[in-house]
C-alpha cells in the first residue's frame, strides 16, 4: 500500500511557470501568508531553518504591506486569506507586483479541491494542497532558488 500518494502526485505540489532571479542565499525571501498564526510561524521558522529568511502575514492588509516593504522573492499564499476564494487577491498583487521574477505559490484547498486550471489563471506560479508537507515546499524552495544561485 502505498502511504505517500501526496509525493507522487503534480495534482498535488508542482510549480508550472519557471522565472529566474540571481540571488545570494541570505537574500532569498518568502513570506507566508496563512490565517493560522501559529501553523504560519511554525513555518516561517522552519523555512529560516532551511536558509530561507521568511515572514508571516496572517490578511491582506499585513499581505500587502509585508509584501511591498519586504519584498519578498517567493509567496505561499492560503486561498482562504482575504476571502479570496475568486482568487482576486492574486490578480491585486500582480497588478501592483515590481517585480516580475516573484514567484506566488497557492497553498489550495483539499476539500473541496480548487481546480489547479482555475489557480493558474488567476495568476499563481504553482500550488500546494493544504496540508502541505513541509519537505514538499522546501522542495519548491529549493528547486526555484537552485538553479538561480549566485556562485
Amino acid at each position: 500500500m502505498n502511504k505517500r500518494a501526496y509525493e507522487s502526485s503534480l495534482a498535488q505540489c508542482s510549480l508550472w511557470n519557471r522565472k529566474q532571479a540571481r540571488l545570494q542565499p541570505e537574500s532569498r525571501r518568502v513570506l507566508l501568508a496563512l490565517p493560522e498564526r501559529v501553523l504560519g510561524a511554525s513555518l516561517a521558522s522552519l523555512f529560516e531553518l532551511k536558509g530561507f529568511p521568511a515572514q508571516l502575514a496572517v490578511d491582506a492588509s499585513s499581505l500587502r504591506r509585508i509584501a511591498g516593504e519586504w519584498r519578498p522573492h517567493v509567496l505561499f499564499l492560503d486561498t482562504r486569506v482575504g476571502g479570496c476564494g475568486n482568487y482576486a487577491l492574486v490578480g491585486g498583487l500582480r497588478e501592483l507586483d515590481d517585480d516580475a521574477n516573484r514567484l506566488i505559490i497557492a497553498m489550495s484547498g483539499f476539500l473541496p479541491e480548487e481546480p489547479i486550471a482555475h489557480l493558474k489563471e488567476a495568476g499563481y506560479d504553482g500550488h500546494c494542497r493544504r496540508p502541505c508537507p513541509v519537505w514538499q515546499m522546501t522542495d519548491l524552495l529549493d528547486e526555484f532558488f537552485a538553479c538561480h544561485a549566485v556562485r
